[in-house]
């Protein structure tokens, strides 16, 4: 038996949403408070409703008290439609039990093989006195929702409702008048009498409530003796029994839907697939979780000490040891246990109490242990990333991979890691605007579409609603600084980076197969690249590629550590940078700025003569395969390889032409944009060096956009950050 959907209506923020196609491993994505919690809730409280007494109501069912503490919503209906598959010996079991209540069906049941689970839909309804109650339960068969096996209406579930709370009160009442008959002794009825129940019984096991022993007080002053007393609540007590019993055998009036018919009983074959269920263990680690401690360490010692048990303990210290690298063991506590108590039991790892060890660790035990112990069929983990190394996360995204070939598992996770394992199946996008939506993604499709060697993970087609393609790390780190500075949150607008490794790798990032895969599942992108050497011609050609698939940015200085160069974010960080030993002015910055722009002047020029000196020239293969019929092979290699060689020497030939033309097209620009034309890393190295400083572009760009101030980010690169969250 396993969960294939579930359907929730009217729970927190689940309006009406669909978990479908779930598999042996389902992640859940999403941003915080999109609805993932939710959505395990609402499996945990499906299974938590089912009892193993098969009973199909529940009075005051938890849901109700968990959502809403003081009761200022309940008045609302909640559903869960949920699909259960079972495999052939529980369906053929569930047939049997319908067919010994009603022999005339079992050909019917029996000659029908489609069958591959149940449909059950559980209704909660708030209003009034709160209750729970199985609404339908349906066969499941290959093509849709089979016949109906049981169903039950509002009206129906109240009047059983109404006969729980009777037996429910009973058996309370039949417990109290037990307790106080055999918390009472004779010679201390004179006490009780004069002093009340609750004093008699102080001291000892006293589950009663107020209104109990105000009654129970009552009884016994009206009592002349204990014999009288005791033959009071005796007389109760088959009192009560006689009213369970005739509850138990009462019909009720408005009927329920059965597999051949109506009946004013609850079928025994729902009962037994309501116990069924009932028998599934279903674990649930919420995001508040108990600390490891005592509990487990107790465990752990039972099986170091119960014969036979060695190879359990064994198999769970070994599977903590290759996950985590430590070892597990526990002892008993040397401190005295308290009167009546059991020693209490202490957990090492590593020869440590588990409780001075890491919070990363103690979270990772939490859930193997748990795990190992319960052995569950259903595992519900939210966040198990939490303090976790990354390399951590990755071990243990591949234990719950393992543990999901005995076990479902469903969890939440932030972590990219833990998408990025390979070979995920069920992953599910969660969102929430306003009410909480799930979408199963595509990730087979995805690692088709985007090639592994473009480096860009899966985890990045999903978790984000903007992808930012940037040269290098530095540029990304600057960016998410001028950000923060700026007040504008790349994390609430979810925007994630891709780093190309420069711009000469364009082309094979820009493929239409990924833009369109990432735009037709809302993932906006956009290039942000150094404007270098690009020509308009450059650029045109760029966008066409991109056209109506990303957006393109061209910064208009040659490279991001060009919007670092301001006089007077480096004069402070000169004094950062030496502990105060360079004390210098905004005015003296700048003039070692301008005098560095001079001493680089020939770079600019040797760079931009160089795009056209060192623009590739190659042999064009498909001249070449497309050749005419009757020319030689031999021939038409030749004839590419002399246009090569013919466009290389024209290129020798014209290099002093070209570093003229170089330098006339930056002296028209020079006075006015001097600082954008020279690599701002080459500028940045020789303004310090001036001052006897080494410059490291990696982390002193990030230092120096650290200081700047709002109003020394440069305006178009204010607007490049703005940009990247409409």
């Amino acid at each position: 038996m396993r969960l294939d959907s579930i359907h929730a209506q009217g729970f927190r923020s689940l309006q009406d949403v669909t978990l479908s196609d779930c598999g042996e491993l389902n992640v859940l994505i999403g941003k915080n408070n999109s609805g993932k919690s939710n959505l395990l809730s609402a499996v945990r409280f499906f299974f938590d409703f089912f009892n193993p007494a098969g009973e199909v109501v529940s009075v005051s069912p938890a849901i109700f008290r968990e959502t809403d503490w003081n009761r200022q919503s309940n008045d609302k209906v909640v559903t869960f439609d949920v699909n259960l598959s079972l495999n052939e010996q529980e369906i053929a079991h569930l047939k049997e039990d319908i067919a010994s209540e009603a022999a005339q069906l079992r050909n019917a049941l029996f000659t029908s093989t489609d069958e591959t689970g149940v449909s059950i839909t559980l209704t909660f309804d708030g209003r009034e006195d709160p209750i729970g109650y199985v609404s339908r339960i349906a066969f499941l068969s290959g093509k849709s929702n089979g016949n109906a096996i049981f169903s039950m209406g509002e009206d129906s579930a109240s009047e059983i409702a109404l006969n729980v709370r009777r037996l429910n009160q009973a058996r309370e009442e039949i417990e109290a008048l037990n307790i106080v008959m055999e918390g009472i002794r004779e010679e201390e009825f004179q006490m009780a009498k004069d002093l009340g129940v609750a004093y008699s019984l102080r001291g000892r096991r006293n589950s009663l409530s107020g209104a109990q022993l105000r009654a129970l007080d009552q009884t016994i002053k009206n009592s002349s003796s204990a014999d009288e007393f005791y033959q009071i609540c005796r007389s109760k007590v088959s009192q009560l029994t006689a009213v369970m019993e005739s509850v138990e055998r009462a019909e009720i009036t408005k009927p329920v839907n059965i597999f051949s018919g109506e009946s004013t009983t609850v079928p025994n074959y729902v009962t037994a697939l309501v116990s069924r269920i009932s028998n599934l263990r279903v674990h649930h680690l919420s995001e508040q979780r108990n600390p490891i401690g005592p509990a487990e360490a107790a465990k752990i010692l039972r099986l170091k000490t119960s014969r036979g048990h060695g190879a359990v303990l064994n198999g769970i210290q070994s599977v903590v040891s290759t996950l985590l690298g430590v070892q597990i063991d526990a002892f008993s506590s040397d401190e005295a246990p308290r009167r009546g108590m059991q020693p209490v039991a202490e957990l090492d790892v590593d020869d440590f109490l588990v409780q001075v060890n890491g919070s990363g660790v103690r979270e990772a035990l939490r859930l193997i242990l748990d795990y190992e112990f319960e052995k569950p069929q259903v595992l519900l983990v939210e966040e198990p990333e939490v303090h976790l190394h990354p390399a951590l996360e990755t071990a243990l995204m591949q234990y719950l991979r393992n543990v999901s070939q005995k076990c479902q598992v469903f969890l939440t996770t932030h972590s990219t890691n833990f998408l990025d394992v390979g070979a995920l199946k069920n992953v599910y996008m969660v969102a929430k605007a306003p009410e909480t939506s799930v979408r199963l993604l595509d990730m087979p499709e995805a690692e088709e579409v985007i090639p592994q060697e473009l480096g860009i993970r899966l985890s990045s087609l999903f978790m984000y609603d903007r992808l930012v393609f940037i040269e290098g790390p530095s540029d990304e780190q600057i960016l998410r600084i001028f950000a923060e500075t700026l007040n504008v949150s790349l994390a609430r607008a979810s925007v994630g980076f891709v780093t190309t490794g420069g711009a000469r790798n364009f082309t094979h990032f820009a493929t239409s197969s990924t833009l369109s895969f990432l735009g037709k599942r809302n993932v906006k992108t956009t290039f942000i690249l150094d404007r270098d050497e690009r020509t308009g011609e450059d650029l045109e050609k760029m966008r066409g590629q991109i056209s109506g698939l990303s957006e393109l940015v061209v910064l208009s200085m040659r490279e991001m550590e060009n919007y670092l160069i301001d006089a007077r974010t480096l004069a402070r960080y000169l004094a950062i940078r030496t502990d105060g030993a360079v004390q210098v002015t905004q005015e003296q910055v700048q003039e070692r700025i301008d005098a560095a722009c001079q001493d680089l002047r020939n770079v600019a020029i040797e760079r931009r003569a160089l795009k056209e000196i060192c623009s590739p020239i190659y042999p064009r293969r498909e001249n070449v395969i497309k050749r005419d019929s009757g020319e030689d092979f031999l021939a038409a290699a030749e004839a590419e390889l002399d246009a090569v060689i013919f466009s290389v020497q024209k290129l020798r030939d014209e290099l002093a032409e070209t570093l003229e033309s170089a330098g006339r097209a930056v002296e028209s620009q020079w006075d006015s944009s001097k600082v954008s034309l020279i690599p701002g890393d080459e500028i940045l190295k020789h303004v310090f060096s001036s001052y006897g400083i080494s410059f490291n572009k990696r982390k002193d760009s990030i230092r120096i956009a650290t200081i700047m101030s709002r109003e020394e980010i440069p305006s178009e690169m204010a607007g490049v950050v703005r940009g990247l969250v409409t």
